[in-house]
């Protein structure tokens, strides 16, 4: 295993400790949870839709090259 690996491994497992511990502790972090939740719900979605038109230019392109 790489230094980078180990390091991405350890940065990676210690960013998502912070956000389990977020989510489980009080009240307060619970509503904290929930925004979290709809805000990488509303990224995701942002995402797959860009992902979607990219997609769809790539097809456009390559049909007009096949024909």
């Amino acid at each position: 295993m790489t230094s980078k690996k180990l390091i991405a491994g350890i940065l990676t497992g210690l960013a998502a400790g912070a956000v389990v511990s977020l989510l489980v502790s009080s009240k307060k972090h619970r509503s904290l949870s929930r925004k979290l939740v709809r805000k990488g719900n509303s990224l995701a979605d942002e995402l797959k839709g860009k992902f979607n038109e990219f997609i769809d230019r790539v097809e456009d392109k390559f049909q007009g090259i096949l024909k």
